[in-house]
């Protein structure tokens, strides 16, 4: 079963292209810039995609690290750490919710 991109749970159905390819990239306190890399091409749950569908980067952000929490992944309970994790996900996603994606079924139909 393939994995959503965004919670990190199988069974992604939807693959978004977006129609402009943001290049993300993050800054450290040091100054050190690295990109966040992607190919531009996303795979969604049914729960991801209504999320991206609506636009609600909140509800993405706030799904992706309830899963990961699930998963067993570090993720901080609160705070600055918590607000640093929440950005390095929010900046990813981004590069999916520019411009209108294109909307269609991993076997390929549009929709």
């Amino acid at each position: 079963m393939v994995e959503c991109d965004f919670c990190g749970l199988p069974g992604a159905r939807w693959l978004y292209v977006p129609q402009d390819r943001a290049r993300v990239a993050l800054m450290s306190n040091e100054g050190v810039v690295a990109p966040l890399l992607n190919d531009g091409r996303w795979r969604a749950c049914d729960l991801c995609a209504q999320l991206v569908d609506t636009n609600d980067m909140a509800g993405l952000v706030a799904r992706c690290l309830s899963t990961l929490r699930m998963l067993g992944a570090p993720v901080p309970d609160g705070g600055p750490d918590l607000e640093h994790v929440a950005m390095v996900v929010m900046a990813n996603f981004a590069t999916v919710l520019v411009g209108r994606p294109t909307k269609k079924t991993l076997q390929g139909r549009a929709t």
